[in-house]
C-alpha cells in the first residue's frame, strides 16, 4: 500500500525562502510567522499574496498560497493578519475493502493545516522590538466505513470524520545592536490551547506540539551586500545571501541544514526580487538533495507524523518554484532618515540674534536607516519668533551609519520683545535629498533669553551697541552742535579726538556709574536704556559710549579682560580709533605709553586711546588715564594678549 500526498507552503514568500528563512531577514508583513517582532519595517499598510507549483508533481498545479495584510499604527505598533490556505499537507492511505468478491474503495485522507495567523509588533527604541503571534493548527481524519443492510442485501457507505484545532501563541525578539547588524530570537509553541483531539487510534497521527527556539542573525557586508542565518532546537539550520546591484533588482542563494536529513545540507534555493514604485516582486525555486520521498508517493509504512515539524517544510516538501507580489498602500514613501537626538548648545540672546544665521545654535544627530547612502539636511523652526524655517547644507550619510548636522536660525526682529527668560518649543525636521518630504520630525525645547541677557562672550557684546538708535543719534547731534564753535578751531586731523573728548564730558555729566540693575554679570542694557535711566556699570558705560562714538564715525573696540588668577576681576574697557597717524602721536600725548597703535577700518595703522568708562564722573582725561594705566599693565607688563587672557574685538 503506498501513500500520495498533496503539499503546501507557508506565505512567507519567494524572498525567505531563497534566503533560508531566517527570522532576521523579516521585515514587514511577509513572513510574520518567522518573527513577529520583525514587522516594524511595515510603512503604512502592506498587502501581500503568493502562489507556487511543486514541479516535482506533475499532476499538481498552481496553488493558491494565502494573503496576508499588516497595518503600522501609532508611530510604535504594528499588526498582522494572515490567510493561507496553501498551507496544507494531504495525506491519502490507498485501501480497499472485499465484499463476496466486491472491491469496494476505503481510503484514509489526513489533512494538516495552518490556515490563520495573527501577530503584533511593538517597538520599544530603533534597535529593539518584541512581537507575539497566534497560530490555528489544524488535523483532521476522513475514514471511510461501509454498513451492510442485510433486508436489502445492499452496502452503504459511511464516512466518518474527525477533527482537531490548536492554537499556539509564539513570543519573538528583534535586536539591532549595530547599524547593519540584526539579531531575533522566536520561542515558538510557547503557549498551547487545544480544541478537539482525535481519536485514540488515531493518536499516531497527531503532529508533534513541542516547543522550540529559533534564533536569527544579518549582517550588511555592504549596502549592496547582506548575509544571514538561523538556528532552531529542533537541529535545523540554514544561511543565505543577498545581492542588490541596483535598478531595483535583487539576487539571493540559501542553503537547509537539519540533523535528521540524509545529506545534512539537503535543500538549496534562489530567488530574484524586483521593486517598482509600491509594488514588489519576488520568485524564488527550491530543491532538495533527496527525492525519495518528494514525489508525492511513498510507502505507506514511511510516513511519520513526528517529522512534521513545519506543514509547509518538511521531509515530504517537493522541489517548488514560488511567486509573490507585494503592494503598499498609504504611506508608500520609505523613510530614508530618521532623528536619533538633539542637543542645543546654548540659549538665544536676542541682543545678538541675527549671529545665530552663521554660528550653530545646536546639532541634529541624524541616522541614514536606508540601503543606499543619502544626502541629508535638517530644518529648524520657532513659531512667531521665525518668519520660515532655516535650511542647512546637505550632509553626506552612508547606510546605518549616523552624522551630526549643525541647526542655524534666522529669528526676525519679534525676539527681541521678550523680556524675561522665555522657553519656545521648537521644530526640527530632517529630510533627504531623493525627497521633498520629512524622513522624520521631532520637538525639542529653545531657550530665548531677555533682551538685555548676555553670555559673557565679549564677540557678543557688540550687538548691544546701537549707532542707527534715534535717542543716540539725536543725543550725538546735539552734543556736537552745542560745542560747535570750540570744535570749528580744531585741525582736521584731531577731529575725531577732540569729538570723542567732548562727547565723553557731555556724557559724563549727564551719567554715573552703578551696579548692574539686575543683580548679574550677564545683564547688559541697550543704550537707549542708559541714556534713559542715566547710569549703568561697565558693560553698559562701553556698549552706550561706543554706541555714541560710532554715531558720528569713529571706530572702537572692547577690551575683555580675565586675569588667570582672578576671574571675579573680569572687566571690560572701550578703545577708540582717533585716525591720527602715529608720527604725529605728539599731538595727542607726549607720553606713547598713553596710547595704542593698531590697524584702522582702512587697513592704516592709527592711534587708538583707552578708556575707562567706570570713572565716567571724573572727565576724559581721568578715564583716558585710568584706561592707558590698564592697557599697560594687562598687555605691554602682564603679556595679555599674548597669553590669551586679554582680548580685542571691534566692534565697527
Amino acid at each position: 500500500m503506498t501513500t500520495t500526498m498533496t503539499f503546501g507552503q507557508a506565505v512567507f514568500g519567494p524572498r525567505e525562502t531563497a534566503l533560508g528563512n531566517s527570522g532576521a531577514l523579516v521585515h514587514d508583513s511577509r513572513g510574520f510567522t518567522a518573527n513577529p517582532s520583525g514587522m516594524t519595517g511595515i510603512r503604512d499598510w502592506d498587502f501581500n499574496s503568493g502562489t507556487y507549483i511543486s514541479t516535482a508533481v506533475p499532476a499538481q498545479s498552481f496553488v493558491f498560497a494565502g494573503i496576508g495584510v499588516g497595518k503600522h499604527f501609532l508611530e510604535n505598533h504594528y499588526l498582522a493578519l494572515q490567510y493561507s490556505p496553501g498551507t496544507s499537507i494531504d495525506i491519502i492511505q490507498p485501501a480497499t475493502v472485499t465484499v463476496i468478491g466486491v472491491n469496494l474503495p476505503a481510503d484514509r485522507k489526513f489533512s494538516y493545516a495552518e490556515p490563520f495567523a495573527a501577530a503584533y509588533a511593538y517597538r520599544l527604541s530603533d534597535a529593539f522590538s518584541i512581537g507575539l503571534q497566534g497560530r490555528v493548527v489544524t488535523e483532521s481524519v476522513n475514514d471511510p466505513q461501509y454498513q451492510f443492510e442485510i433486508k436489502d442485501t445492499t452496502i452503504v457507505p459511511v464516512s466518518k470524520e474527525f477533527r482537531a484545532t490548536t492554537w499556539f501563541g509564539d513570543l519573538s525578539a528583534t535586536w539591532i545592536p549595530s547599524p547593519g547588524v540584526i539579531l531575533s530570537a522566536l520561542v515558538r509553541g510557547l503557549l498551547q490551547a487545544h480544541g478537539s483531539e482525535l481519536p485514540v487510534d488515531f493518536s499516531t497521527y497527531r503532529l508533534p506540539r513541542d516547543r522550540r527556539l529559533e534564533l536569527g542573525a544579518s549582517m550588511s557586508i555592504m549596502p549592496s551586500l547582506t548575509i544571514a542565518g538561523g538556528l532552531s532546537t529542533s537541529g535545523t539550520g540554514s544561511a543565505g545571501v543577498e545581492w542588490s546591484p541596483g535598478w531595483n533588482l535583487s539576487f539571493r542563494a540559501g542553503i537547509y541544514g537539519d540533523r535528521d536529513e540524509k545529506p545534512f545540507f539537503y535543500a538549496y534555493a534562489a530567488g530574484i526580487g524586483l521593486t517598482y514604485a509600491f509594488v514588489e516582486l519576488d520568485a524564488a525555486y527550491q530543491f532538495f538533495a533527496d527525492q525519495a520521498e518528494r514525489r508525492g508517493t511513498i510507502f505507506s509504512g514511511a510516513f511519520s507524523p513526528s517529522s512534521l515539524r513545519d506543514i509547509g517544510l518538511n521531509r515530504y516538501t517537493p522541489d517548488r518554484a514560488s511567486i509573490s507580489v507585494k503592494a503598499i498602500l498609504g504611506n508608500i514613501r520609505e523613510s530614508l532618515a530618521r532623528i536619533e537626538g538633539i542637543e542645543m548648545l546654548g540659549g538665544v540672546y536676542p541682543s545678538a540674534y541675527e549671529a545665530l544665521a552663521y554660528r550653530p545654535i545646536g546639532k541634529v544627530r541624524v541616522r541614514n536607516i536606508a540601503r543606499k547612502p543619502i544626502q541629508a539636511r535638517v530644518t529648524f523652526f520657532v513659531d512667531r519668533f521665525m518668519d520660515q524655517p532655516t535650511e542647512s547644507t546637505p550632509v553626506y550619510i552612508e547606510p546605518g551609519t549616523a552624522a551630526e548636522i549643525p541647526l542655524t536660525a534666522v529669528f526676525n526682529e519679534q525676539v527681541k520683545s521678550i523680556d524675561r527668560v522665555t522657553i519656545r518649543e521648537g521644530t526640527v525636521s530632517v529630510s533627504a535629498t531623493v525627497a521633498e518630504e520629512y524622513d522624520d520630525r521631532a520637538q525639542t525645547r529653545v531657550l530665548i533669553h531677555g533682551k538685555n541677557d548676555w553670555d559673557g562672550n565679549v564677540h557678543n557684546l557688540r550687538y548691544f551697541v546701537t549707532p542707527d538708535e534715534p535717542s543716540v543719534l539725536r543725543t550725538s547731534r546735539e552734543i556736537l552742535l552745542q560745542n560747535k564753535d570750540s570744535l570749528g578751531a580744531v585741525p582736521k586731523d584731531l577731529t575725531a579726538f577732540r569729538n570723542a573728548q567732548v562727547l565723553f564730558n557731555t556724557f559724563a555729566r549727564n551719567l554715573m556709574y552703578v551696579s548692574d540693575p539686575k543683580q548679574s554679570a550677564d545683564y547688559v542694557q541697550y543704550p537707549t536704556e542708559t541714556l534713559k535711566l542715566r547710569g549703568g556699570d561697565c558693560d553698559d558705560m562701553s556698549v552706550c559710549f561706543a554706541s555714541l562714538l560710532s554715531s558720528v564715525g569713529i571706530s572702537t573696540a572692547f577690551v575683555d579682560v580675565v586675569p588667570p588668577n582672578r576671574p571675579e576681576n573680569s572687566h571690560i574697557y572701550l578703545l577708540f580709533d582717533t585716525g591720527v597717524n602715529p608720527k604725529f602721536g605728539s599731538n595727542i600725548a607726549a607720553n606713547p605709553k598713553r596710547y595704542v597703535i593698531r590697524k584702522s577700518k582702512a587697513g592704516e595703522d592709527t592711534i587708538w586711546l583707552p578708556i575707562e568708562t567706570t570713572v565716567t564722573t571724573r572727565g576724559f582725561e581721568a578715564a583716558w588715564s585710568e584706561g592707558a594705566q590698564e592697557y599697560f599693565d594687562d598687555v605691554e607688563i602682564g603679556l595679555g594678549l599674548v597669553k590669551g587672557w586679554v582680548t580685542i574685538v571691534d566692534v565697527n
